[in-house]
């Protein structure tokens, strides 16, 4: 025989007294439970506090994933430019080579001239000797071996014509080497800006390795620093599950008043939708206690089982919401259902008996919720588990 409490008592005498006062033994009110007193919002305030630290700590870990992403870009870019950058200096290296040699072979071109201007003109030098000497000493024996005028005249234009020819061909011997000087400058200046242009792209490419240097520094930062924040996320889940765990034991505590409460169900779970979209964010998810169904704001809420309303009011991160305790199956397992994100204040109050199927509110997304839909939780013996494994989906519909 099943063993009565002071607790069972009390809640069975407040039943029978609503039975009498409604004359009814379907939906009932009786005040015998608070829907959240001191001792449960300081749990929850607790379970919040961990929440939000982890969720910071998550966020930090996340902008350390996406600083190393985004560092690990921009060493893969400055790479891919420095490596360009290498392939323009070993291109105007060769240039350069290449201009080097044409500058020696100019010079050696200048040269081989200018010793070619340096022997004609000693030949000219020792011709004019010649002339010089013949003039001084032998130019009137010379000219009076002339027989005739034409002889006389011939070989003094001869004398100018040789004078005239070697002047003119110094002088053009002097324009080539001249040209050749020339030529040879302009490679000068080309071969000083190619390795003006060579320093510039060195310069560019010493800054690159620079930066590139930096980045591994930084990269190196931010793997250390998401490593200490993974630790820390550990020891914040812990922290987290901690306080989960005490406030699922108090909650399991606030049901022991329902246990004698008797309910014709056989925990046959239904539906508490009668449609959805889709599962949004399902149990077990980064942590995630219960099965997110995304439906239309409006669509209504039922009671899973048979049971009695043992919280329903407003949370900071539920929104709207409300707990149902559905009592012991066979084998001693107790069973509540958590309905949250409600579109506005639950139509069932706590104390109050329901039956499966009844209207418990409306799909929303009011507390922490980006989205109308029903966060649906499943509590065995006071833990959370797995809704799916024991409650069907609703129907799928497709909206337009």
């Amino acid at each position: 025989m099943k063993r009565i409490t002071a607790k069972g008592l009390r809640a069975k005498a407040a039943l029978a007294l609503a039975l009498v006062m409604l004359g009814t033994g379907l939906n009932f009110y009786a005040p015998v439970a608070v829907a959240t007193d001191e001792k449960q919002q300081q749990l929850e305030n607790e379970k919040a506090q961990a929440q939000e630290k982890l969720d910071e700590i998550n966020a930090q870990i996340e902008a350390n994933k996406n600083n190393i992403a985004n560092a690990q870009a921009q060493q893969s870019a400055l790479k891919t430019q420095s490596n360009l950058i290498a392939q323009q200096i070993n291109i105007l290296v060769d240039q350069i080579a290449d201009t080097q040699a044409q500058i020696s072979e100019k010079q050696d071109q200048v040269e081989q001239k200018q010793a070619e201007i340096d022997a004609r003109w000693e030949d000219f030098k020792d011709r004019m000797a010649a002339m010089q000497e013949i003039n001084d000493r032998g130019g009137i024996a010379i000219l009076s071996q002339a027989t005739n005028l034409y002889e006389l005249l011939t070989f003094n234009q001869t004398l100018q014509d040789i004078s005239e020819k070697d002047n003119e061909i110094l002088a053009e011997m002097d324009a080539a080497r001249k040209a050749l000087e020339e030529e040879k400058a302009a490679l000068e200046e080309q071969q000083a800006r190619l390795e003006e242009q060579q320093a510039q792209l060195d310069s560019k490419k010493g800054e690159l390795a620079q930066n590139i240097q930096q980045l591994d520094k930084d990269i190196s930062a931010e793997e250390a620093e998401k490593e200490a924040n993974e630790q820390a996320a550990a020891v914040a889940r812990q922290k987290l599950n901690e306080a989960a765990e005490a406030l699922d034991a108090y909650i399991r505590s606030q049901n022991d008043g329902y246990d004698d409460v008797i309910f014709n169900t056989s925990m046959g779970f239904i539906s508490p939708l009668p449609s959805y979209k889709y599962v949004s964010c399902n149990y077990g998810d980064d942590g995630h206690k219960g099965v997110d169904w995304a439906a239309l704001g409006g669509t209504p809420i039922y009671a899973a089982a048979d049971g009695v309303v043992t919280i329903s009011t407003y949370h900071y991160s539920y929104g709207n919401y409300v707990q149902v305790y559905h009592g012991a199956d066979t084998d001693g397992n107790t069973f509540a259902t958590l309905y949250a994100h409600m579109q506005s204040t639950p139509v069932v109050a706590v104390g109050q008996q329901v039956k499966q199927g009844q209207l418990l509110g409306y799909v929303g997304s009011t507390g922490n919720s980006t989205g109308n839909h029903l966060h649906l939780e499943l509590r065995v013996n006071g833990n959370r588990t797995n809704p799916m494994n024991y409650i069907p989906k609703p129907s799928v519909v497709k909206y337009s």
